[in-house]
């Protein structure tokens, strides 16, 4: 059978999970190598630091230090990959052996989450060219500020390593202490938090800017899709509640210290960086529970869809949010924006949401029972930065047990993926095809709720 008609029995979320699998897999057996560590490292730990990175999470178990510079360029590596996009790259290699029909065209646009499969090979390049010319840009940027700290040979791979990092949402860092060490440093907190708020607004939003620049030039009228416009909207108003929250929370409190410019540029990155890459600028221990508290909701929400970032997704969060005024209002359909959506985009979100939260208790639960010693606040922690692929931990990371350990790489995994695709892949997978769709409804009959 051709190569192009066994890809087309394969369903998107097949082909996403399979590829996470294969990358991780890779990337251990690469860490594994002896030229890529300095100190004995177990392999459960070497199987946790390959999908920490390409889960782009920033969990460890083990002290980066504890791998070679060719450590450090696998775990870069690991970033990049998991960072544009497992799926990107799957599609972009295929694209170079096999031609892509019509029906490869479709799968490409489900993988995507497009409406529309139009010129798909024309999308992944400008991932690609976008993505490099961004991290260039920053690496850049970042290269003369280091360079005051570190010798020339080290800056140019710290810079070119955390630029990555920066756009990709990974929040692994190879300074000392995240970023505290920087936290008075302007220009690093603020080209660090604009990769992270670029590479979180998603490749088709950015496209779409693009587009409407082009349009300013030629006097032409530009309209923005609802996607983006929910992106971008959603983006900005959570940014700045964010910041102003952690200013008004932790101005005497971790804050006391610094500057009232200092303050307002710390709250603005932690709002930038804990929505999906995972840097601090202050110990956790310091921050208050309230801060806290705000912090677990912003990481649940996370980034945009088709980002680096992770998370349930800033759209999937004002779906379920519109769905619930429009029962409180009484409407017989969801609408944002002046348009109505569909209703199993409105079930998708719901299910997203809902499964997110049951994985999130039962991973909380499952540590509760093997982390003895740990109180609720920092495993609730360590499971929902897990879960979105924040990377953020209050000590636990470096004391999990080997069933500890599991559990925090599934989350890692499943909200990468995404627990409604994982679900989606699983179930074909077990039925070894595709479900036939019901041709039929059942009668209608009400029951009572509240």
């Amino acid at each position: 059978m051709p190569p192009s008609k066994q890809l087309s029995k394969f369903s998107p979320g097949r082909i996403i999970l399979l590829s996470v699998f294969f990358t991780i897999l890779s990337g251990t057996l690469a860490l594994a190598l002896p030229i890529s560590r300095v100190k004995p490292v177990n392999f459960i730990d070497l199987v946790f630091t390959a999908t920490s990175s390409a889960c782009v999470t920033g969990f460890f178990t083990v002290p980066l230090d504890s791998f070679s510079s060719f450590g450090h360029i696998i775990l870069m590596i690991l970033m990049q990959i998991g960072g544009i996009g497992l799926i990107t790259l799957t599609i972009l290699l295929l694209s170079l052996f096999v031609n892509f029909g019509f029906a490869h065209q479709v799968m490409a646009g489900q993988l995507l989450e497009l409406e529309s499969w139009k010129n798909i090979k024309k999308l992944i390049i400008f991932i690609t060219f976008f993505t490099l010319i961004i991290e260039t840009l920053g690496a850049l940027s970042i290269y003369p500020i280091l360079l005051t700290w570190y010798p020339q040979n080290d800056a140019i791979f710290l810079s070119i390593f955390h630029s990555i990092s920066s756009f990709c949402n990974a929040g692994i860092s190879l300074f000392p202490e995240s970023l505290e060490l920087f936290n008075t440093s302007y220009p690093l907190l603020l080209i660090t938090a604009v990769l992270m708020i670029i590479g979180g607004l998603g490749f088709i939003t950015w496209r779409e800017i693009i587009y409407y620049i082009k349009s300013l030039n030629r006097k032409k009228k530009y309209t923005f899709s609802l996607h983006s416009k929910i992106v971008l909207f959603g983006t900005f108003a959570a940014i700045t509640l964010a910041t102003v929250i952690y200013l008004i929370l932790e101005y005497d409190n971790s804050y006391a210290n610094m500057s009232y410019i200092q303050r307002v540029m710390n709250a603005f990155f932690q709002a930038a960086s804990f929505r999906s890459g995972g840097y601090t600028t202050v110990p956790l221990s310091m921050l208050a529970l309230p801060t806290l508290f705000v912090s677990l909701f912003v990481m649940f929400v996370g980034a945009s869809p088709g980002s680096t970032g992770s998370g349930v997704k800033i759209t999937t969060i004002t779906i379920f949010l519109a769905s619930i005024k429009a029962a409180v209002t009484d409407r017989t359909a969801v609408e944002i924006r002046g348009r109505r959506l569909p209703e199993d985009l409105v079930y998708k979100a719901i299910a997203i949401v809902v499964l997110g939260m049951t994985w999130i208790c039962m991973t909380t639960l499952f540590l509760l029972i093997t982390e003895t010693g740990w109180g609720f606040l920092e495993v609730i922690v360590e499971a929902i930065s897990a879960f979105a692929n924040v990377g953020i931990s209050m000590g636990l990371t470096s004391d999990l047990t080997n069933i500890g350990k599991f559990f925090i790489m599934l989350s890692m995994i499943i909200g990468r993926v995404g627990s409604l695709t994982l679900i989606l892949a699983l179930r074909q997978m077990a039925l070894k095809k595709a479900p036939e769709p019901k041709r039929f409804t059942y009668p209608e009959e009400r029951v009572m709720l509240g």
